[in-house]
C-alpha cells in the first residue's frame, strides 16, 4: 500500500512573509526609538538653553534692582549728610554756619609789673596726719607769675604761718607770736621764680605777746595758712594723733 506523502508547499513561503514583516516592524520601531531619542535630546538641549537664558535673564534683573537699591541709599546717604563749605565749615538744619575748626583763646600775657596781691601763696606739710608728740614740718611757697621782679617790705607785710582748729576756726599758733618771722625788711620775689619758706610747729598754744604759758593742744584735725601781709594760701588740712 502506498503511503501518501505529505508535501507542505505553502509553508515555507508563509514563514518567509511573517519574518520579513517581523523585520520591517522591529525596523520601523527601532527607526521611532531612535526618533523619539533624538526629539528627547532636542527637547532637552532646548529646554536647558531657554532655562539658561531666563535664568540669566533674572541674574541680570536682580543686578540691575540691587544696583538701582545701592544708588538710592548712596543718594539718600549724601542727601541727608551735612555739607561743607571750602572753609571748613558745616551749614547746620537752621541755615547757620558752624565753625569746625576749634577756636584757642589766646594765652594772656603777664604782667609788666608786680604787687603783692599778684603773689600766689600756696601751704604745705611734710605729712597729712602725725602721730602723738610728732612736731609737724609746715612749708610756705610764694611764686611770682609776672613779668616783674616784686619788691615787698616784709616789715609792713609779715610772712607768718597761722594754725586753726578746724572744729571752731579758732586761732591756735602762729609762728611770729613767740618768734621773730622768718624773713623781715624788703624783700624781691624775682619775676617767674619761686620762694620757699619753713617752720616746725611744737603742738602747743599761742597768741601775741602770750608766750609764757603755752598749753600742747588736743589731738584733731586743723588747718594752716600761710600768710604775707593780707594775702594767705588756700587752708591746708592735717590731723595731729
Amino acid at each position: 500500500m502506498t503511503k501518501d506523502k505529505l508535501i507542505s508547499v505553502g509553508t515555507p513561503r508563509h514563514n518567509e512573509v511573517i519574518y520579513r514583516r517581523r523585520r520591517l516592524a522591529a525596523l520601523v520601531i527601532l527607526l521611532v526609538v531612535i526618533a523619539l531619542a533624538i526629539w528627547a535630546v532636542v527637547s532637552m538641549g532646548g529646554g536647558s538653553s531657554e532655562e539658561t537664558e531666563t535664568d540669566n535673564a533674572a541674574a541680570s534683573l536682580t543686578l540691575e534692582t540691587s544696583a538701582v537699591e545701592t544708588t538710592t541709599e548712596e543718594t539718600t546717604e549724601e542727601s541727608t549728610s551735612t555739607p561743607e563749605d571750602a572753609a571748613g565749615s558745616s551749614v547746620d538744619a537752621a541755615g547757620g554756619t558752624t565753625e569746625a575748626a576749634e577756636t584757642t583763646e589766646p594765652t594772656e600775657a603777664p604782667k609788666n609789673s608786680c604787687e603783692l596781691s599778684d603773689l600766689i601763696i600756696t601751704a604745705g606739710s611734710n605729712k597729712p596726719t602725725f602721730d602723738p608728740g610728732e612736731e609737724p614740718e609746715l612749708y610756705m611757697t610764694v611764686e611770682n607769675p609776672t613779668a616783674a621782679d616784686c619788691d615787698i617790705d616784709l616789715n609792713d607785710n609779715i610772712l607768718r604761718f597761722e594754725v586753726y582748729n578746724l572744729a571752731n576756726n579758732a586761732r591756735v599758733w602762729s609762728d611770729v607770736d613767740c618768734n621773730p618771722a622768718v624773713e623781715t625788711g624788703t624783700r624781691i620775689f624775682p619775676a617767674g621764680e619761686q620762694r620757699y619758706f619753713q617752720a616746725i610747729w611744737s603742738r602747743t598754744t599761742s597768741a601775741p605777746e602770750q608766750c609764757s604759758n603755752r598749753q600742747p593742744v588736743p589731738a584733731g584735725s586743723y588747718f594752716l595758712h600761710t600768710v604775707i601781709g593780707e594775702n594767705p594760701s588756700q587752708a591746708l588740712t592735717f590731723n595731729l594723733g
